[in-house]
């Protein structure tokens, strides 16, 4: 390679065109160096959604891959999906701000029947990445609405089309395949909500987003610098350029799957971090006393198939995107990350401390977590329901901390390879 590009100034023509000619490997690394000149947090979710994007070209998919950056306001998850809004996309990127689930299939009144089917969703979307930049009010609301909501999106999310009724139209929609991807973002999704999906099945992963709050010194930089427009431009032509190149040369569902090798090694991986996902998102049964939900058991955890599924497509994508024929451990390590950002929030930091220690105790929970030492037990109490570890109860009275020691089947956590 003998083009460099200079941190904090914009590429030139000439860069573009030099680099036109480099393979996908040399390409991914310079756009991800222009990116991260301006959001060096965010390479990690860059990285995450162009993934997703290429899985595209993987031939035979039947499943939509469905990718959900989560975090508080203002810390770049609009940046990132921003990034994927050039017209040049367009063939292969759906953007759509604001929909209802019953976008995807129209029963408009003041519509002729024979004029649905050209204001319907869910066929305009077949091949590409929809990309919504907010989705916070979709995963709140009443439960009922909640449940209608999210059984649509299920139905969708199985990629085998859509059929509905209605007193007005009667039935219409689609009996066939169609699967495209899906690409969000939404503040912190509420426990409530992770419960209710669970009932209907895993069909949304999530990718935290890290909320750290700039030092003062950071703040000055960067509006001393104030280049703000100069980094939302230049890194979506960035992201543009690449996927374009991509697209150019794996035109989609042309790349076998298998032509993509994962090792067994880390085959193995993903099955064990499919396995903990599934088992992270049970339902917890709780019941009142006093006032207080007390969580007393745990529903089965839904069969992780299809989350073996999603994890190979990303793993995958996240290759193919870095100009790789093979899934490596930086690929899993992404995946590691969205399986326990798939998980409740508030079971995270816990679960996440298993990866460096065997045990956590309710005082250091609280701690971790913020929450006062009852909240931390009751912590501890789910994550031993749902199977991660065997508790060890302490006394409130003496103020002894309750113990949760993780269990053998998740030793891996701690960075020994299952």
């Amino acid at each position: 390679m003998s083009v460099t590009h200079e941190p904090g100034s914009a590429p030139t023509d000439e860069l573009w065109e030099t680099i036109r000619s480099w393979d996908v490997e040399d390409r991914f690394w310079i756009v991800m160096t222009i990116v991260g000149s301006y959001y060096a947090a965010l390479l990690p979710a860059v990285t995450a959604c162009l993934a997703v994007v290429a899985s595209l070209a993987l031939k035979g998919r039947t499943l939509p891959l469905s990718l959900i950056l989560e975090g508080f306001s203002g810390y770049g998850k609009t940046a990132v999906l921003q990034m994927f809004f050039a017209l040049a996309l367009e063939p292969f990127i759906y953007r759509s701000d604001k929909f209802s689930p019953k976008s995807f299939v129209s029963h408009a009144a003041n519509v002729k029947r024979q004029e649905l089917s050209k204001i319907d969703m869910l066929p305009r979307l077949k091949n590409k990445v929809l990309t919504t930049k907010e989705l916070a009010t979709m995963f709140r609301g009443r439960e009922d609405e909640l449940t209608e909501t999210f059984a649509q999106l299920c139905t969708v999310l199985d990629g085998k089309g859509l059929t509905t009724d209605s007193g007005m139209q009667g039935q219409r929609g689609y009996k066939k395949y169609i699967v495209f991807n899906w690409l969000g973002a939404t503040t912190p999704v509420p426990a409530e909500t992770h419960a209710l999906m669970y009932q209907l099945g895993t069909r949304l992963l999530f990718f935290e987003v890290a909320s750290i709050p700039p030092t003062r010194a950071e703040l000055f930089s960067y509006m001393e610098q104030d280049r703000s427009n100069e980094a939302e431009e230049e890194t979506k032509k960035a992201v543009t350029f690449l996927l374009l190149e991509f697209f150019r040369q794996h035109p989609v569902s042309s790349v076998e799957p298998n032509s993509v090798v994962i090792p067994q090694k880390l085959l193995m991986e993903l099955a064990c971090w499919a396995e903990l996902l599934a088992a992270g998102r049970a339902k917890i049964i709780y019941e009142r006393s006093n006032g207080t939900a007390i969580p007393v058991a745990a529903n089965p955890p839904e069969a992780a198939y299809k989350i073996a599924q999603y994890f190979m497509l990303l793993a995958r994508g996240s290759a193919l995107i870095q100009g790789r024929s093979e899934v490596d451990a930086s690929d899993v390590d992404m995946v590691a990350h969205v399986a326990v950002s798939s998980i409740p929030g508030y079971l995270r930091p816990i679960i996440r401390l298993f990866r460096k220690a065997a045990r956590v105790d309710s005082t250091s929970a609280a701690a971790l977590c913020g929450v006062s030492a009852p909240t931390a037990r009751k912590y501890l109490k789910e994550l031993s329901l749902l199977g991660f570890g065997t508790l060890r109860k302490g006394d409130i009275k003496t103020n002894t901390p309750d113990t949760l020691t993780r269990a053998p089947a998740y030793s891996w956590l701690n960075g020994s390879r299952p």
